[in-house]
């Protein structure tokens, strides 16, 4: 796209010529580490049309939805805004910014951002310089769904955070949107005299303390949750020293760098494994025999035990979240809580460590060579399941994208694949010959306690292959053994080192972690840490090397666009997915046993009162495919807006949240004896603690800013205060101690059922 700009700008000091002196950009000229502000849209000095041109013809509103003078082949009209108060980090550019319109009847449109430069100086008529460096000019391009829509509401978005919103009008100026005073609007000129060059964003150390809020949003992204607790004992230390504190802390399992114990492998026959009975084994039950043997449920038990109480939160929640990239599910065979242990544990191992090293173990994995099939591929036999699968979801991603992953594109705009159906075949060739360690555990049970190894013989194909970007392995002359790991070895390097890999593994780790619609620019901030761990805003040394994930996860959280006490985006945040909404709400209201005398039980799974997670598909650890319980690029439905966890929820789902809320607060999981009084499922039950809630009952105004600090990080709208506040009153039993219960339930249930506590953000 062409833009002139000088006669723009020329254009630009004769509309700024007009503006009054009062400018509401804030504080300017000087640098600041804090957390980013929102930029401020240029508006006339009487109402909140934009200042905005044609970028071609320079002529302003209303803006035709094609230009009438062709200046490419894409002819839609690109519209020059402008702006004021913008922070950014050295660097950032178009890819940092998302805008979009609203009209009348509240339909968004996205609108491409494709220029964003300072303005430079204007010489009038009479020699008069005027320097406009603190004014910066974005060009957006007009969504192809726009019609003759009339006035528009456009808003600028930059690190989370939405700009005010100013008039536009496309095809014809007024229609049915409210005025200003009934929409909260104001003008939002610029000052008779431009303000100075915006000051670079200076990212904060995070050494220092934080607020309430942040810490709040921080401890979402980066643990199962926050509690009274460690919301103060985190704000006190800051960030950077509890990452270091997470990073390092100890595991239940040292041995295997894990949460998760290492458990008894049963016989291959679950009939012999366990019989009707079994006179050899004290107080022997076939039904606990089968349920701790050829179940999930103890590993069920230990991730919900592990999320509510763990040291380790960081370590969990990115293990989590790995989960859900390097899939293996325990459905049908895999249906074994000792075999699963063996991935798991591989991905706490892997946390925060190397990807290469992460993805060896993956693959080599014995119940990841039984889910996706590289246990029975043989050079006779292949199978492409592994080869397809970590290549399609696992590393690269099906088209070539560029750092901040967007796809690239060829001449006439299409994707390019990063991979073709021959080089799934070459890489299926390479991972041939790959079978369980010989060596049993015990007589009658095979070994899927260790990695795979080769088989020998003749089973692996020792041919050339050509791998992805035109790595060639030569054919291999050693033995079928050696050849079989060589060839391995060649491949994973060939996945790890490919451009892909930072983007699009490390836009998926935001997605999980803080929000489902990260700029291009922190994606690109992510990838450029994940290719090389100097390159980052927050390096360590030593530094210096590739795909380091403990660099990658420090990235993420401590990114402008994670931080800070509120982000305005509309588009900002993530849907907290089943797993995380129920274990934020137990974190938050002190999850204890039944009695309340001890802990949970963890029980909150398979074979509880209730399959919590499974209720709202989501059963932990059983995926029911290889592309996890929902896919990465789901968009919600009726936008262009990315939004994964809403690919598992529907209506039913949206009132069995509430049915699970309900559950948790009101009634809790009662403790059992079934099967056996010696090893019952629910041993000791879990309810909520609302002790801290009760108290407060009878100031229900305190009681709602308790509720919205911890839980909404201060962002409860006073709508929703007041209905909140109201509610609690309506309850008068005359008991007190009842009376303050029934408070204390009401107020949590319905905050943790609203829509605000729905989304992170």
């Amino acid at each position: 796209m062409t833009i002139s700009l000088p006669v723009c700008f020329k254009t630009l000091s004769r509309l700024l010529g007009f503006a009054v002196l009062t400018c509401i950009c804030g504080a300017i000229g000087t640098t600041r580490a804090a957390s980013p502000k929102a930029p401020t849209l240029l508006s006339q000095n009487t109402s909140t049309r934009a200042i905005a041109l044609e970028s071609v013809t320079f002529k302003g509103e209303p803006f035709p939805l094609t230009s009438s003078v062709k200046f490419s082949s894409d002819p839609r009209t690109r519209v020059c805004i402008f702006a004021t108060g913008l922070e950014l980090l050295p660097g950032e550019g178009v890819n940092a910014f998302s805008a979009e319109a609203e009209d009348s009847g509240g339909v968004r449109y996205p609108l491409t951002v494709e220029y964003v430069g300072q303005v430079p100086p204007a010489t009038d008529s009479l020699g008069t310089t005027t320097d406009f460096s603190g004014i910066t000019m974005i060009v957006v391009r007009l969504n192809d769904a726009m019609g003759d829509v009339g006035d528009v509401l456009l808003r600028l978005n930059l690190h989370g955070m939405s700009s005010n919103r100013v008039r536009l009008g496309i095809g014809h100026t007024g229609g049915t949107l409210p005025s200003d005073a009934a929409l909260g609007l104001v003008p939002t000129p610029a000052p008779a005299t431009p303000p100075p060059t915006d000051p670079p964003y200076v990212p904060d150390p995070f050494t220092a303390p934080s607020t309430d809020a942040d810490t709040v949003r921080f401890l979402e992204q980066a643990s199962w949750g926050p509690t009274a607790a460690e919301v103060n004992r985190v704000k006190a230390m800051g960030f950077k020293a509890y990452l270091d504190e997470q990073f390092n802390a100890p595991v239940l399992n040292p041995d295997k760098g894990s949460d998760y114990q290492d458990l008894f492998f049963p016989l291959n026959d679950q009939n012999q494994a366990c019989p009707t009975t079994n006179p050899s084994v004290p107080n022997y039950n076939q039904t606990v025999c089968n349920r701790d043997g050829f179940s999930i449920y103890p590993i069920q038990r230990t991730y919900f035990s592990n999320a509510l109480y763990g040291q380790d939160q960081l370590r969990q929640r990115v293990a989590f979240a790995l989960h859900q990239i390097l899939v293996v599910s325990g459905v049908g065979t895999l249906n074994k809580a000792s075999w699963m242990t063996m991935y798991l544990q591989a991905l706490d191992r892997g946390a925060f460590g190397n990807y290469r090293t992460l993805l060896e173990e993956i693959t080599l994995n014995s119940e990841m060579g039984q889910y996706l099939d590289m246990l029975q591929s043989t050079r006779t036999s292949p199978n492409e399941n592994w080869a397809r699968e970590v290549l399609q979801l696992f590393s690269i991603g099906i088209n070539e994208l560029n750092l901040d992953g967007t796809p690239k594109r060829d001449a006439q705009g299409t994707p390019i694949p990063s991979y073709s159906q021959t080089t799934v075949n070459e890489f299926t060739r390479v991972f041939t010959g790959w079978g369980l360690n010989p060596v049993l555990i015990a007589a009658g049970t095979s070994n899927w306690r260790d990695p795979m190894v080769p088989r020998g013989g003749t089973n692996h194909d020792v041919g050339q292959k050509t791998l992805l970007n035109g790595v060639t392995v030569p054919a291999c002359t050693g033995t079928n053994a050696a050849c079989t790991q060589s060839d391995l070895k060649a491949a994973l390097d060939s996945i790890f080192n490919h451009p892909n890999v930072g983007p699009f593994i490390g836009k998926e780790l935001i997605q999980h972690l803080v929000t489902s619609n990260p700029s291009p620019a922190y994606v690109q901030r992510v990838a450029r840490v994940f290719n090389n761990d100097c390159d980052a805003l927050y390096p360590e040394s030593p530094c210096g090397v590739r795909g380091n994930l403990r660099a990658v996860v420090k990235a993420i959280l401590l990114d402008p666009e994670a931080r800070g006490d509120e982000k305005t985006d509309p588009n900002y945040g993530k849907l907290r997915e089943p797993a995380q909404y129920i274990n934020n709400i137990l974190r938050a209201f002190n999850a204890k046993s039944f009695d309340k005398s001890s802990v949970s039980d963890g029980a909150l799974g398979t074979r509880s009162s209730t399959d919590f997670p499974g209720t709202l598909d989501q059963p932990i650890f059983q995926p029911t495919t290889v592309f996890s319980y929902y896919q990465p690029d789901y968009e919600v439905p009726g936008t262009k807006i990315l939004g994964p966890a809403f690919g598992i929820l529907s209506s039913s789902r949206t009132l069995l949240r509430a049915n699970v809320v309900n559950t948790l607060i009101y009634t809790g999981v009662s403790a059992n004896t079934t099967p056996t009084a010696i090893s019952p499922d629910r041993p000791l039950g879990t309810s909520l603690d609302l002790a801290n809630l009760e108290v407060l009952s009878t100031n229900p105004g305190a009681l709602a800013d308790l509720l919205n600090g911890l839980m909404l990080h201060g962002t409860m709208s006073t709508q929703m205060r007041t209905s909140l506040i109201n509610a609690i009153n309506t309850i008068n039993d005359a008991d007190a101690p009842t009376r303050a219960r029934k408070r204390a339930q009401s107020a949590a249930y319905l905050v943790a059922t609203s829509s605000q506590y729905d989304i992170q953000r």
